[in-house]
């Protein structure tokens, strides 16, 4: 997905983009999102959607977000 939005948008407004997204989709199902995203993606687009999550979501949120990484690829 982040490729997608790297093409789409300028990198500037990347982060502006993944936040929209995350505050449209169902929260209940974040968990799902991160369990089956992470292990699909590269170290680079891993780390890339990581820190724009950490630039746009608030500390305890990201908190959480950070876990849900953690149990899907592990530390």
């Amino acid at each position: 997905m982040y490729p997608l939005v790297r093409e789409a948008r300028a990198p500037s407004r990347a982060g502006q983009t993944v936040g929209i997204m995350a505050g449209v989709a169902p929260q209940d199902r974040f968990p799902e999102v991160v369990a089956w995203m992470y292990p699909l993606m590269g170290h680079n687009d891993r780390e890339n959607m990581t820190r724009i999550w950490q630039m746009v979501m608030p500390p305890p949120v990201f908190s959480r977000a950070k876990q849900l990484i953690q149990q899907a690829i592990g530390e």
